[in-house]
């Protein structure tokens, strides 16, 4: 993995410099009447039609929502079209294996949340070498980890949370299992003297919000773009960083460190766009110019104003290069390192045969009822559930739109979930047998 490399910020301004320079140079000798002459089609500049970005997360989370609004801005720096095309699943590797399996030429780049996906690479290990494949564009913003609850919890404050941990087993949700979040909350009982927490991965961190407002988990812990969805609904408890860069948006919340009185590790979702490892070698214009409009994107007020809308606040666009985030990432796995016999268990979905009480909104939601006698609403998604009817699959966003329609009360679906049946990740149902 390498030692840690330290921040290269003034290499990155002289780069940007360089550019203009460049720029200034041509545009000089021209005046003079230097004649610059056509480039060989080899080296004729870099102009893309179309460029994919590679999502390694979850549909309608904090990566895939900044990702869109981000690229509907870049691309009008690029002068390209940009597609989001969704990868996820197991911790961020299968968009990452896709990504690596793609042209290296900068027509295919990779949206991913580094707090996640480094921690996925140390414990995975894939064949392939993050430091010779993994180039960083930028970020697109920090998204701050924190802990929160529903404003009518009886939980005031992460005290309290605590005060009631020491007594009895605290249920929290989070996101995933592999991730800088567990690693907080399996480090609580030995810092603040309490009971070992149950931790319940939801599968996604606009899960995870959900979860909380319908009052399935008392606390959650996830991202303050994701938790600021509940609006008025939640209250943040604590901001897992090492300052709270985001006070107007989290109600002044402290961080955890300042709760317990002692040092934690910081949690917050680096949102990242990468490029493949080769490019500066084989690709340097590409690469510059992927990230000159970058850069360009990320300052425009467009984006500012679009960031601020999915709660990125606009000190938290930051202008960090290569460097600087590939130190961030082996600080991530040398967490890891210190912390790796939590990630030994692993969780599984869970697999439950159900018989629908009803649909809504013309099968977007199954309604069923479980053993316990707990009513659910199950989101079969059109892009992030694999859904079969009669043991046919159905693929492609319209065709289950409409395929949904022929759910009815009375039908059998056979699901798969993560911690609780909010959104399916399999469905396999049949029309047979309906009421």
């Amino acid at each position: 993995m390498g030692a840690f490399r330290p921040p290269n910020r003034e290499g990155f301004l002289m780069e940007k410099h360089h550019l203009k320079l460049t720029g200034f140079a041509a545009a000089t000798l021209a005046a003079a009447g230097v004649a610059l002459g056509a480039p060989p089609p080899a080296q004729a500049a870099w102009q893309p039609e179309k460029i994919t970005i590679v999502l390694s997360h979850s549909l309608g989370g904090g990566q895939d929502r900044l990702t869109r609004a981000f690229a509907k801005i870049w691309a009008k720096h690029l002068g390209a079209k940009l597609t989001v095309k969704p990868k996820k699943g197991a911790s961020g590797r299968i968009g990452f294996d896709f990504f690596m399996s793609q042209a290296r030429d900068g027509s295919v780049l990779l949206s991913s949340n580094i707090g996640t996906t480094s921690i996925m690479y140390v414990k995975q290990r894939p064949k392939w070498s993050w430091t010779e494949k993994v180039r960083f564009v930028g970020l697109m913003g920090i998204d701050p980890g924190a802990i929160f609850v529903l404003k009518s919890s009886k939980y005031k404050s992460m005290k309290d949370v605590i005060a009631d941990a020491k007594k009895r087993t605290v249920i929290m949700g989070l996101s995933s299992w592999d991730s800088l979040e567990n690693m907080v909350l399996h480090s609580l009982p030995k810092q603040a003297g309490i009971k070992p927490m149950r931790v319940i991965p939801i599968g996604g961190g606009s899960d995870t919000v959900t979860a909380v407002l319908g009052k399935h988990l008392p606390v959650g812990f996830g991202k303050v773009s994701n938790i600021g969805k509940g609006g008025d609904k939640v209250r943040f408890l604590a901001v897992v960083m090492a300052t709270n860069p985001v006070p107007d948006l989290t109600g002044n919340a402290p961080t955890l460190s300042s709760v317990l009185g002692t040092k934690t590790v910081s949690v917050a979702s680096y949102r990242s766009i990468i490029a493949p490892g080769e490019l500066g070698a084989k690709y340097p214009d590409r690469l510059l110019k992927l990230k000159s409009t970058f850069e360009a994107a990320k300052d425009d007020p467009a984006y500012i104003k679009l960031a601020k809308k999915v709660g990125v606040h606009p000190k938290l666009i930051v202008d960090w290069d290569h460097d600087k985030i590939q130190g961030q990432v082996e600080q991530f796995w040398a967490a890891y390192q210190a912390n790796s016999s939590i990630f030994k268990t692993e969780i599984k979905p869970v697999k439950v045969k159900v018989v629908l009480t009803g649909v809504k909104k013309k099968g977007k939601y199954i309604l069923f009822t479980d053993k316990s006698g707990k009513k659910w609403k199950t989101r079969i998604h059109r892009r992030a559930t694999k859904f079969w009817i009669d043991g046919k699959r159905i693929k492609g966003k319209k065709a289950i739109k409409k395929a949904r329609e022929a759910l009815k009360k009375g039908h059998t679906c056979e699901i798969t979930y993560m911690g609780f049946p909010l959104r399916a990740r399999t469905a396999k149902c049949s029309t047979k047998g309906a009421s």
